[in-house]
């Protein structure tokens, strides 16, 4: 699910929550009033006193509720997929990558924003069709790879043309034959599906990451790993 669609629409419901809130605070509760005449210095005494003890509660629950959640979804969950780029950006400023290959969700990681170095990078397609006549038909990289991994990896990367490919061409159309990268980098959970292929073309397990307690999407679960092979070339 792409979250970032609903952000559009948080403005209006902080809106909604402001007047809610006001709204709150301004009702007297029913239990204030006993049915006894009072003066109305008491009345707007005593109306005074349970808006400021609502507005404490209220602010006090906001803060319980949303401080911890806030943290942990800042500072924990999900934070793999910043890790690694941080860790490809150190390695790629001490010469130690040549190109990587993403064998994720689409835009499950940050790309240039953070690796702030003039690297070839691929990940797997998801574009959709042009066309709504074309969906049927169309087709989409990440679900090929996710169907069948080990077939995808020997479309791309078995070729007898994938070694001879230049580590700067990459242009790569969807499901193309294109060179094996220095590093691929992946969830735990492919990781171990593929982990036999990976050994077989000559990769290795060199950094794995703590991504995420719980996911709601099965092809992010686990760690983030990142596997490389011996550099073509030095820098």
């Amino acid at each position: 699910m792409e979250y970032r669609f609903l952000y559009p629409l948080l403005p209006i419901g902080f809106m909604y929550a402001a007047v809610s809130i006001n709204s709150l605070v301004s009702t007297l509760p029913r239990g204030l009033d006993t049915g006894k005449k009072s003066s109305k210095d008491s009345m707007g005494a005593k109306t005074k006193r349970w808006r400021l003890w609502s507005v404490r509660n209220i602010i006090a629950y906001l803060l319980v509720t949303n401080v911890p959640a806030s943290l942990y979804l800042n500072l924990v969950h999900q934070r793999g997929v910043v890790d690694v780029m941080a860790y490809l950006r150190s390695e790629a400023q001490n010469h130690l990558v040549e190109d990587i290959g993403f064998l994720m969700p689409c835009h499950s990681t940050p790309y240039y924003s953070h690796l702030h170095q003039p690297i070839p990078m691929w990940f797997l397609s998801c574009e959709p069709p042009l066309e709504k006549s074309a969906l049927a038909t169309h087709y989409w990289e990440a679900n090929d790879f996710e169907l069948d991994p080990v077939g995808f990896m020997h479309r791309i990367f078995n070729s007898k043309d994938s070694d001879a490919l230049d580590v700067v061409d990459q242009r790569y159309q969807p499901g193309q034959t294109r060179r094996k990268p220095s590093h691929l980098v992946m969830y735990e959970r492919m990781a171990d599906r593929i982990h036999s292929e990976l050994v077989l073309l000559g990769y290795s397990e060199c950094a794995r990451f703590f991504n995420t307690h719980f996911s709601g999407d099965s092809r992010r679960k686990g760690d983030v790993v990142v596997y490389r092979r011996p550099l073509t070339a030095t820098k």
